[in-house]
């Protein structure tokens, strides 16, 4: 079996899967970028923040390694 190396992921959607999936990803350090739909009120990028937010506030912690922008 061949190795395929991964480094950087975009992950589409920043729901509970897509956010969630982000964090696996990063917890195994492979830097991530999370994309959404701009928010059609306040900051643009206020979905995908949101997600971030959720994952950091979670129980057990999603998200170990800052390596996810937002």
């Amino acid at each position: 079996m061949s190795r395929f190396n991964v480094s950087k992921v975009a992950v589409l959607g920043a729901g509970v899967m897509g956010a969630q999936i982000a964090a696996h990803l990063v917890n195994v350090k492979v830097p991530v970028v999370l994309f959404d739909l701009p928010a059609k009120e306040g900051p643009k990028n206020g979905i995908v923040s949101k997600a971030v937010d959720g994952l950091k506030n979670s129980s057990p912690r999603r998200w170990a390694w800052p390596t996810m922008r937002h």
